[in-house]
């Protein structure tokens, strides 16, 4: 396999968030955000309306939401977490990395 592509950042907490999904979801999520450092655009991610260069990838319930940073060739993951209504996406910040 090649190298990766971009580089792959978490906004504050996001981590946590991953962890604390549960069991094969969990598994198939890390899967997710580690391939998007390969391919920031997969089939099954959309671009979010209104928000330039942010992405989401929906899971059942679940949502991944991330922002391609071309300049920086860096995946920011900015919220992982079970979607309940459109406040889902409203409460997501335009915070700076914090961990890699």
């Amino acid at each position: 396999m090649s190298e990766p592509r971009y580089r792959l950042e978490f906004a504050k907490g996001v981590r946590r968030q991953v962890e604390r999904l549960p069991g094969s979801l969990y598994q198939h999520v890390k899967r997710l955000i580690e391939g998007l450092r390969q391919n920031p655009r997969p089939r099954q991610a959309e671009r979010l309306r209104g928000a330039s260069e942010r992405y989401k990838i929906a899971l059942g319930a679940y949502r991944i939401v991330y922002r391609i940073e071309e300049v920086r060739v860096t995946i920011l993951v900015l919220k992982v977490g079970k979607k309940h209504g459109p406040e889902f996406y409203a409460e997501i910040p335009d915070p700076q990395p914090t961990e890699e």
